[in-house]
Formats: C-alpha cells, sequence, structure tokens
C-alpha cells in the first residue's frame, strides 16, 4: 500500500473545504438548535467531531486536519462557550486518525467506532481541563462532571454520530471521486 499523499491541485482543496465547511456548519446547527430541546442521555451531542471523523478517514490527513480545524471553530463559535480547545483537540483527532487508517485501520464503520470513541475520550479530557482552569477557586467535583457531562455526551455523541458517519459518507461519494479523495 503507498501511504505517499498525492499532489493536490489548490481548486480540489478549496472545493473539498467549502463542502466539508458547509457540511460541518450544517451539524453544528442542528447540535445547537435540534439537540438543545431534544437531548439523548440528557446531553446535548457532538454531531461535528464524528463528522471530522469520518472525513479524516475517508479524505487522508489533509482534509481531516483542515476538517478538524473548521469543526472545532464553528462548534465554539455556534455552541456558546467561546473559544476552548475544541480546534486544537478536532485537529489533532483528524490527523491521527487518518494516519491510523491508513497504516493500521481499514476505511470502514468499525474504523470510525473506533477512532470516534478515542475522539471523544480526548475531546472529554480536554473538556475537563478546561473546566478545571475556568473554575479556578471554585470546588470541582471531577466524579460530578463524569457522570453528569462527560458520560452522557459520550454516549449521546456515539448514538447520534451513526447516521452523521452514513450521511457524511454518502456525501463523500456522491461530490468526490475516489481519486480526487486519495488526495
Amino acid at each position: 500500500m503507498n501511504n505517499q499523499l498525492s499532489p493536490i491541485s489548490w481548486q480540489t482543496l478549496f472545493k473539498k473545504s467549502i463542502v466539508w465547511g458547509i457540511w460541518l456548519f450544517f451539524l453544528a446547527v442542528f447540535q445547537t438548535s435540534f439537540f438543545s430541546v431534544f437531548r439523548p442521555f440528557g446531553a446535548v451531542p457532538d454531531l461535528v467531531l464524528p463528522a471530522v471523523i469520518v472525513i479524516a478517514i475517508y479524505d487522508r490527513e489533509r482534509m481531516g486536519t483542515i476538517a478538524g480545524i473548521m469543526g472545532g471553530y464553528i462548534a465554539d463559535a455556534l455552541g456558546g462557550v467561546g473559544l476552548s480547545l475544541s480546534p486544537i483537540v478536532y485537529m489533532i483527532c483528524g490527523c491521527i486518525i487518518a494516519l491510523l487508517a491508513y497504516s493500521v485501520l481499514r476505511r470502514d464503520f468499525m474504523s470510525w467506532v473506533v477512532g470516534t470513541v478515542f475522539s471523544l475520550i480526548i475531546s472529554g479530557l480536554a473538556s475537563v481541563i478546561g473546566a478545571y482552569f475556568a473554575a479556578g477557586a471554585v470546588h470541582f467535583d471531577i466524579s460530578d462532571i463524569f457522570s453528569r457531562l462527560l458520560l452522557p455526551q459520550f454516549f449521546a455523541s456515539l448514538l447520534m454520530g451513526v447516521p452523521v458517519y452514513f450521511l457524511t459518507k454518502l456525501i463523500w461519494s456522491r461530490f468526490f471521486n475516489n481519486r480526487e479523495m486519495e488526495g
């Protein structure tokens, strides 16, 4: 298997960035509107990170990294949290999962599950770190954060991420041919 990235034109990279940016924006809007009322497991699921993982698995590390940065900024902008660690965390997860998909994992649903579980755990740890620093002198109960926030959000994101996987893969197969996706 050739793991070398093929050259890619700026036009193709721009086209992919536009398509994935619109899709990630749509998911973030849906996440912050619909799921602010309907909360599976009592939490708002993260729809953007599972989509970033699909993009990383099927579109290699260039777009996985770019989609991670875009998705992190979009999720922060629409999530009402302000600037957090999301762009960095999503970027790192997108790049790592893309590299693993082309060296260890396969490009399939189970790889997405593994990558999404890994990414949601990393994202949860980043949330705990952010909450710790935001709490300052306030009492910080880590067990409360895990039981009331992180575990419900983990399971909600994984469950709601399944349709996101299939829809993102459908967009991938409709908008881009396989040669384009290798770059």
